[in-house]
């Protein structure tokens, strides 16, 4: 497969799904892994991806739009929600228009390498669901995985975190570096659907700018999980996970 045909292939994949099983897609986020260039294509494609999902969530949901449709035998009724429809058709017309304008126009900010973009970007992986490349509660084992597979070799675990039960990792990348998640699983309620409870983000430092500089963790809240981050060696590491700053250095 080509770098072209990559692009080709990648532009109906959807992070978060089953579509990373298709063995064209499969191929192609390989590559990715491979090719710099095209791993930076990715990394901008998704990002738009995610700029046209944030302007399609704040689109209003019509009022009373769930009390018509339940009323929608009625002829007046009808028209109404057919001219709520229209509205809400048009608007949602906009909103394409507008992310498609600025995806494809706009140039890319200088500083989205940042490490304010990095952490965004990471957050987001973890909360919007992903399929892990590799599952095992042995952390000998996932870091053997990461090896294999060149992303954040030799890098170090905290000591309360070795303690928590692992379930597995996947390779993500970030500005053509290949970036470590590793997933844990607190033993905490987890919502619907969700398999880890607690992530671990580990790259290179010099594929992130104005990272935190020192062991001495730097604590923030993004969107809905807490973070941690600190570097140590010649890598930069990001720890999530739901609730305060005092539940998360119980794993520091």
């Amino acid at each position: 497969m080509t770098r072209e045909e990559a692009k080709e292939t990648l532009l109906i994949y959807r992070p978060g799904t089953t579509d990373g099983n298709e063995p064209e897609i499969a191929q192609a986020l390989a590559l990715a892994l491979q090719d710099a260039e095209l791993a930076r294509w990715l990394d901008q494609h998704q990002a738009q991806q995610e700029m046209l999902r944030a302007k399609f969530r704040q689109i209003p949901v019509p009022a009373g739009l769930k009390e018509q449709i339940i009323s929608e035998r009625a002829v007046n009724a009808q028209k109404y929600f057919r001219r709520k429809l229209a509205v809400a058709a048009g608007a949602l017309a906009v909103c394409v228009l507008i992310g498609l304008t600025t995806a494809l126009f706009w140039p890319r900010p200088p500083n989205d390498d940042t490490f304010a973009n990095y952490r965004n970007r990471m957050v987001s992986t973890a909360l919007r669901g992903y399929s892990m490349n590799f599952e095992s509660p042995d952390l000998a084992q996932i870091r053997a995985y990461l090896a294999q597979r060149k992303a954040a070799e030799n890098y170090d675990l905290p000591a309360r975190l070795q303690k928590i039960t692992a379930t597995g990792c996947a390779v993500e990348t970030w500005q053509g570096a290949r970036v470590a998640m590793i997933c844990f699983r607190t033993g905490q309620p987890l919502r619907p659907g969700d398999q880890n409870d607690l992530w671990l983000f580990v790259v290179d430092s010099a594929a992130v700018k104005n990272a935190p500089n020192g062991p001495a963790p730097q604590f923030a809240r993004v969107n809905k999980l807490i973070t941690a981050a600190w570097m140590e060696g010649n890598k930069l590491y990001l720890l999530g996970t739901a609730g305060d700053e005092q539940k998360i250095r119980e794993y520091l």
